[in-house]
């Protein structure tokens, strides 16, 4: 492929990041297309008052090599250490799970009478998923898988340490209950909360700023339809701002959207791979960012999970602001997307119940933002593997043709980062 050509990288998420900075490095000319009003996808890039925030994903774990690679050759940007030490609240008291602490952990699960091979079995799984990298790519678990993944991961373990370990960790990192999850896709699951985490302390839009210097970032820019000659992406067809599809020419395409998104594009001129893509489903989810006037959280408070109803999840927004808090809501109970009226009746309840086991009650709100996403997260299908190996069989016919995305390698900033990179120089080779 030669040097400074025209490619077009559709998506402005985690993974579209990733592409374009490739591509760029490669020597091309690069355009970001994202059809929202700001860059960022799934991270919900926004400002609660005048503080900018990330709304959605945002945790950078230790063993994310790649993006945080990136991040010092882009930046660097500041970051600051944010510990993942999730509390259930039992009896009336909160109860710390710390994976930093597992034997103790695995004490309290035979104290609650967890069955003891169920105990066994987590803590093998856990061993393996430490010394694995968290991608869902060829490893123990995709091996698993081939023979595991015709039931869901509850049907593995029992009710008690589903309801203790599975279902917050599940319910946090794909929004799905155990019950739609499979033991193939649990690796990654383990690796993520098993990680240590930092945050980047100005979000991550400083990082936009940076890459939009190096290729050119479209927002508000919608792709409408390949363009395809002789069995070859040409270009797009991209409406702006509202107005009709303009035919752009490109010497080739990436797309790094969620697999609904890919598949509606590609579905007329590569019917193969749209069918494939279209068999990914996504569960909503929403959360709300709200800032008291007063610290919610004690300094030893990093989240606390809920076992039901639609807020699963809250935390403080960062380390030094204890006045700030994410509320989480995923999973079963919080489908489908509420309205306006239902979602505030959802905060209220979820407010109410933070509150008064964190000791603020009459706490005040000062600034909230909230956002929702209908493909929050990737539901995974069964025996992984096997689809993205039929995904990779029919991607090599479409010439001039790239897809990325976080149901390829995983739901982490990291997984999505390196789907993108990989995405960009399996289409560098097949343009060389």
């Amino acid at each position: 492929m030669g040097d400074g050509q025209h490619i077009a990288v559709v998506g402005a998420g985690i993974s579209g990041l990733a592409a374009a900075h490739r591509l760029q490095q490669a020597g091309h000319r690069v355009e970001l297309i994202e059809r929202e009003p700001q860059p960022g996808g799934r991270c919900g890039v926004c400002l609660l008052g005048d503080r900018p925030i990330m709304a959605g994903g945002r945790l950078i774990g230790r063993k994310y090599t790649a993006l945080r690679e990136f991040l010092t050759e882009l930046g660097p940007f500041a970051v600051e250490p944010y510990p993942l030490r999730m509390s259930r609240i039992v009896g009336g008291e909160l109860f710390t799970i710390d994976h930093r602490d597992r034997s103790g952990g695995l004490r309290h699960l035979i104290e609650v009478g967890t069955p003891a091979p169920d105990v066994a079995k987590f803590s093998y799984l856990a061993t393996r998923a430490l010394t694995a990298d968290g991608l869902l790519e060829p490893g123990y678990f995709t091996k698993l898988a081939a023979h595991s993944d015709h039931k869901p991961l509850s049907e593995h373990f029992g009710p008690a340490l589903t309801a203790i370990l599975l279902r917050p960790m599940t319910v946090w990192t794909h929004g799905a209950e155990p019950e739609e999850v499979y033991l193939g896709a649990f690796g990654a699951t383990l690796a993520t909360v098993l990680d240590d985490f930092d945050r980047l302390t100005d979000g991550i839009q400083p990082v936009f700023d940076a890459m939009s210097r190096r290729v050119v970032l479209r927002t508000g820019a919608t792709a409408n339809r390949l363009l395809v000659r002789n069995g070859r992406v040409r270009g797009l067809a991209v409406a702006e701002n509202g107005a009709a599809p303009i035919e752009h020419r490109y010497d080739a395409v990436l797309l790094a959207t969620p697999a609904p998104a890919a598949a509606e594009l590609v579905i007329d001129e590569f019917p193969a791979v749209g069918k494939l893509l279209a068999q990914i489903r996504y569960l909503p989810a929403a959360v709300a960012v709200v800032e008291y006037d007063r610290d919610i959280f004690a300094p030893d408070v990093w989240g606390i999970t809920f076992d039901d109803g639609p807020c699963r999840a809250v935390g403080p927004e960062s380390p030094t602001r204890r006045d700030t808090v994410r509320y989480i809501f995923a999973g079963r109970d919080a489908r489908p997307l509420p309205t306006a009226r239902s979602f505030e009746t959802w905060l209220t309840r979820a407010e109410r119940a933070v509150t008064e086991h964190c000791a603020a009650t009459g706490a005040t709100r000062r600034h909230r933002v909230t956002r929702s996403w209908e493909t929050a997260y990737c539901a995974y299908l069964p025996d992984h593997g096997d689809f993205t190996a039929k995904l990779r069989h029919e991607i090599t016919a479409c010439t001039g043709l790239a897809v990325a995305g976080d149901y390829l390698l995983g739901t982490s900033l990291e997984a999505c980062f390196r789907s993108g990179t990989t995405a960009a120089d399996d289409l560098l080779a097949q343009l060389a």
